[in-house]
């Protein structure tokens, strides 16, 4: 006879532990929603744009983004734990003031809310949803890049297809 010992089980969510970053927008009411990301994808040149997963589909208050304006913030690295301890609870979608502490003001160009207490943030704006195997994948325009609460001017930020892949060392 088999002895059956029951396992707990927790909530897992479809991210990984590591989160990417944030996507933040506009509720209806105007209060700051945030989406968590498991990757990114920065494509440069003369017009940047960002691909990025959006594990929304089965999140309620995602569906207020109907599409347009966001931003992408990257937490710091020091925010993690508490971004993942409130993923754990088994929510993707969150206010971004109430549930994760983070101060709130609207993008320069974009009509979305920047977390301040995030490294980068990355205004964009024509969003797209775009299926994909997963999920769908959040696409959008880069209009506006921030570091550390100050504007990096569009000449500085550099055209990523130009940057060759670094060799491990040891190859020449």
């Amino acid at each position: 006879m088999l002895n059956m010992i029951e396992q707990p089980f927790e909530i897992k969510v479809p991210v990984a532990w590591l989160p990417a970053g944030l996507i933040s927008w506009y509720a209806p009411d105007g209060s700051a929603v945030t989406l968590v990301t498991a990757w990114v994808a920065l494509v440069g040149g003369d017009k940047p744009c960002i691909r990025t997963a959006w594990h929304g589909r089965s999140e309620p208050m995602s569906r207020f983004w109907s599409g347009g304006d966001f931003v992408l913030n990257m937490p710091y690295e020091t925010d993690l734990g508490r971004i993942r301890e409130v993923m754990s609870r088994g929510s993707l979608c969150l206010n971004a003031e109430e549930s994760l502490g983070y101060r709130c003001v609207s993008g320069i160009v974009a009509a979305a809310p920047r977390l301040l207490d995030c490294a980068v943030q990355i205004e964009c704006v024509s969003g797209r949803l775009v299926d994909s195997v997963f999920d769908a994948d959040l696409c959008g325009n880069v209009v506006r890049v921030h570091r550390d609460m100050v504007v990096i001017d569009p000449a500085d930020i550099p055209d990523l297809c130009a940057i060759q892949p670094l060799l491990p060392l040891g190859v020449s």
